[in-house]
């Protein structure tokens, strides 16, 4: 039978008994030594482990807040954007309230200016195609408004009422190529025929004599002798004239003194006959 190679466990602990003696002999004689090359190399392997830690902590508990930070900014930035849009929304609204009560301000001075009969209607709708050109009053036969009455609204002429219904009734606007009156220029006196080119076009001013003198700015108005329309009231004013001495009549463009985008409230006028002492057209009524 073979001898057992185990060794003693008296002989194992020797080696271990001799580091422990070394330390104890360095650590007396030696310990500066010993807490450099025996302690600190342990403990600033150690105090890097933990400021790695540590920092790694803060990172992600900085990231965290920086993404808590940006989902409560995204938040205030959607409630700040709403109240925003509700602020517009409510200062669009204002400025129509303020731009409709300037309108029926200049209403009410037309109403003194011009002495007969009128009715105030509201612009509801104006037909979208091209020709003819017109717009839709929310006053009719029950409130008096006749065909062939004459419209104006706050800065100058409208147009003509063409059909009538019992709750509201249409308008022929002026820059209609159907639409024609009688205009003066306010400086000459000269007169002439305003007619309307489509929508969005100049107006033209007709059988103007070449030879009459005539400027950009000037004012045409109504002559008061068609019977639809008083005298004086403004149609729309002199952007371009020309002066040829090989034709008879000028070529004059006016700029319409009304806008159909801010068009709101107009007067229908219900006119006496007797305007001028001989109108050229009579607006007698079955």
């Amino acid at each position: 039978m073979r001898p057992s190679l185990k060794r003693p466990k008296s002989i194992k602990a020797v080696p271990v008994f001799l580091i422990v003696l070394v330390m104890f002999v360095v650590l007396g004689f030696y310990p500066d030594f010993f807490r450099r090359w025996v302690l600190d190399p342990p403990l600033k392997a150690f105090r890097l482990v933990l400021l790695e830690v540590t920092d790694l902590s803060q990172g992600s508990t900085g990231l965290w807040t920086h993404y808590l930070h940006l989902v409560r900014s995204e938040e205030e930035n959607r409630t700040l954007r709403l109240e925003v849009e509700t602020l517009r929304n409510s200062l669009q609204h204002d400025r129509e309230l303020f731009l409709r009560s300037e309108d029926l301000k200049a209403l009410l001075d037309l109403k003194k200016r011009i002495p007969q009969r009128e009715i105030a209607c509201h612009v509801i709708a104006d037909n979208p195609t091209a020709a003819p050109k017109t717009l839709l009053l929310d006053c009719g036969k029950k409130r008096g408004v006749h065909v062939r009455d004459g419209v104006i609204g706050t800065n100058g002429i409208v147009g003509y009422v063409v059909r009538v219904f019992s709750g509201f009734s249409q308008v022929l606007w002026i820059e209609d190529p159907m639409f024609a009156l009688e205009g003066r220029l306010q400086d000459s006196g000269q007169n002439g025929l305003v007619r309307g080119r489509g929508t969005g076009h100049f107006l033209r001013l007709e059988y103007i004599p070449s030879m009459a003198s005539t400027e950009n700015g000037v004012h045409v108005v109504t002559t008061g002798e068609d019977g639809f329309f008083p005298p004086d009231q403004l149609i729309g004013t002199v952007v371009r004239s020309g002066n040829s001495r090989h034709q008879l009549f000028q070529s004059i463009r006016l700029d319409s003194a009304e806008k159909l985008e801010s068009l709101y409230a107009v007067m229908v006028l219900v006119p006496p006959l007797d305007w001028t002492e001989k109108p050229l057209l009579g607006k007698g009524r079955q």
